[in-house]
Order: structure tokens, then C-alpha cells, then sequence
């Protein structure tokens, strides 16, 4: 599973690919990469073995090409890893200043609205409100989102989230606590409800510092970690004027996100939406979805699923090495399964996705077929 900070940008979110004997390129949503799934004989060369290189060269000129002999027998349809983000907003009485509600509220309507954003699916909390409040301090009534999680391709969800951002207006104390924890809560339990299959990541907004339930900065910030250490869930934490820095940093620490994003109130609606943006291209895609028969009775081999390079710099495919696990990629390239006895997951080593991150150029392909080149 990924273990992306802020830090490791991609730009691969979830597009189809077509498996086939004719490869078909998918151009991401937010950038130039392009991801490609296809039969072994689609790319890389026909004839040939797999070449005894020594991996993945990103841009440096090394390695050999793919040169992968024809030998994929089935084509079907695959998706990049989906992305499911639950948005936690503060809307206590000091969002009510200085614009902040305002700039809030028109850079999240962009943001939802914004085609690059079509990837996502969202789901939406404002805190205090309802039972989610400093009366309760429940993390129950806090997990529950008030628009449920839909994706953004959806006009319908698009203007719901709109709607209750439209609806609602600033008031109460800053329940951190209940709101941190319902939030991470709701994420993990997602992660379960798909097996893992599909990412969870909290966005979680404030203008303060906790001023209701449990106030202790470590209590609050350790349902960043536990989510983190149970569901591999990413925490972002979002920071207006006025909120306290040292404990967003705590927070995003914790969810396995580096530092919180800090928004000034000179051009808050404007820096916000930019925030959002790199949030939404922060490499949670690093992982693509095994790729699975039509034929139940003929499932996909894992030992013969092959991940090649290409980029500007190198246009003679490169193999990206298979790795055993996550500890075997040692800040070294690679890929490796979620579980190798019953991959549901391709992952990219860290170094990998550091390697290919800031290059526009970058193809990356999924080929089946032969056997697997392993490190």
C-alpha cells in the first residue's frame, strides 16, 4: 500500500485503461502521464526475452529496453486504484472572520467543480453540527458524512456538496477531537468496506486550536496515526488564519502527510484552491488495481505481470523490477504486490514514484503475460 507524503507528487489518478493486444494509452486527468495496460506483445518489442538489465533508469539513460516476447493470450478492461476522500470542515464562529467562510466556501465550490477533479469521490462534513458538536463529542455522529460519498464526474453530487456549503453558516466551539476522529473513523471503515481495494483520505480543515472535548494535541492527533497504522489512511491537515501550525503539523505528521498546508488571509480563496489541488495530485495513486481474467477460471498470473518505463529521455522501454515487499524496495526502484499470495494491488517503491513524479513525459505500461522480471 502507498506510504506517499505531501512530498511525492503523481499525477495518475483513476482512468481506464484497456488491456488488449492494441495498446491503448490513457491520457491522467491531471498531468501528462499516461498509463497503459496491455499484452505483453504490445509494447516494449516483439521477440525476445526479458533482458537481464539491472531495472529501472529513470531519465539516466540506463538499462535495457522492455523486449517482451508475444505472449498475452486475453485483453480486458482494468482501473487505477480509486480515490475516496472525506472532507472535514470547521465551521465554528472564527470562520465567520475576516472572510474566511467566504474564501472557504468559493475555493471548495471550484475545486468541486473543476474537471480535473472528476477522479475523486467525496463525501463532506461540516463540524460542529448536528450531533457532531461539543455537547456529544461524539466520533460517531462525527464519521457520518452529510453528503454521502459520490463522485465528482456526478453533476448531482457535484451540486449537493455545493448546496450544504450554501446552507450553512459559521457558529459553536471547535470539537477537534470528535471531529478528527469521526472523520478517520469513517475513512478506515471505508477502506474495509472495499478490502482495501480503494484508497481513503481525510482532508480536515480548521481556523483554532481545539477549544471543546478532548483538547490534548497527542490524543487528537493519534486517530491520524492509528488510521494510518490500521488503513494506511492519508491525513491532510488544512490550516486558515488563525490556526494553531504546530499542531496541524502534529496532525499531518500523525496521517503519514509530512506538514499541514497553511492559508493567509491575502489571498485565502486562491491558496486554499492550490492546496487542494496538491493534496488531490499527492501520490495516493502509486498503486494500480491486479489486473483479473474475464475468465474466472483463468485468472490473471501473477508471476507473469511485467510494469516497463518510458519517458522522453528514455524512449526504449526500461523494465521497473518486481521487489518482494515494501521493506525489499530499500529506497530503491521497483514494484511489488499488496500480498503475494492474492495481489489485489501493484505498488510502486517510494523511489520509484520520487524518480517519474516531475516528469510530464512519463509513460508507465502494465504488461501480462511473461515472467515476471524480479529484482
Amino acid at each position: 500500500m502507498p506510504t506517499s507524503t505531501r512530498s511525492r507528487t503523481f499525477r495518475w489518478f483513476a482512468a481506464t485503461a484497456l488491456i488488449g493486444l492494441v495498446a491503448a494509452n490513457v491520457n491522467a486527468c491531471t498531468a501528462g502521464h499516461d498509463i497503459e495496460i496491455v499484452a505483453a506483445g504490445g509494447a516494449g518489442g516483439a521477440g525476445g526475452s526479458v533482458p537481464d538489465d539491472d531495472g529501472f533508469h529513470p531519465g539516466g539513460g540506463g538499462g535495457q529496453p522492455g523486449g517482451f516476447e508475444a505472449c498475452a493470450e486475453a485483453s480486458e478492461e482494468a482501473k487505477l486504484l480509486p480515490i475516496n476522500m472525506f472532507i472535514a470542515i470547521d465551521k465554528s464562529g472564527s470562520m465567520d472572520n475576516n472572510g474566511k467562510w467566504t474564501s472557504a466556501r468559493a475555493a471548495f465550490s471550484a475545486f468541486f467543480t473543476d474537471p480535473s477533479a472528476d477522479t475523486l469521490n467525496v463525501a463532506l462534513r461540516f463540524w460542529p453540527q448536528g450531533n457532531c458538536s461539543p455537547a456529544s463529542c461524539s466520533a460517531a455522529a462525527c464519521s457520518q458524512p452529510q453528503v454521502p460519498l459520490g463522485s465528482l464526474a456526478d453533476p448531482a453530487q457535484e451540486q449537493a456538496l455545493i448546496n450544504l456549503f450554501s446552507s450553512t453558516s459559521p457558529g459553536g466551539l471547535t470539537p477537534m477531537s470528535a471531529a478528527l476522529a469521526g472523520a478517520t473513523q469513517w475513512a478506515v471503515n471505508q477502506y474495509n468496506a472495499t478490502d482495501g481495494v480503494e484508497k481513503t483520505v481525510v482532508v480536515f480543515l480548521t481556523d483554532g486550536a481545539p477549544t471543546a472535548c478532548n483538547q490534548n494535541i497527542d490524543a487528537i492527533s493519534q486517530y491520524a496515526a492509528d488510521a494510518y497504522a490500521q488503513a494506511e489512511v492519508l491525513t491532510f491537515a488544512v490550516g486558515l488564519q488563525g490556526s494553531n501550525e504546530a499542531q496541524l503539523n502534529k496532525i499531518a505528521q500523525a496521517g503519514n502527510t509530512n506538514a499541514g498546508f497553511f492559508i493567509g488571509n491575502g489571498n485565502a480563496q486562491g491558496e486554499l484552491l492550490a492546496a487542494l489541488k496538491a493534496i488531490q495530485e499527492t501520490s495516493v495513486a502509486c498503486a494500480f488495481a491486479m489486473p483479473t481474467g474475464d475468465d474466472p477460471s483463468k485468472p490473471v498470473d501473477p508471476t507473469k505481470v511485467n510494469m516497463t518505463y518510458t519517458s522522453a529521455s528514455q524512449p526504449d522501454a526500461v523494465t521497473i523490477p518486481q521487489v518482494a515487499d515494501e521493506a525489499a524496495c530499500s529506497g530503491g526502484d521497483g514494484w511489488y504486490y499488496d500480498d503475494p499470495d492474492a495481489p489485489a494491488l501493484l505498488q510502486l517503491c517510494e523511489a520509484t514514484c520520487d524518480a517519474v513524479r516531475g516528469d510530464d513525459t512519463v509513460e508507465l505500461s502494465i504488461l501480462l503475460g511473461c515472467d515476471t522480471r524480479v529484482f
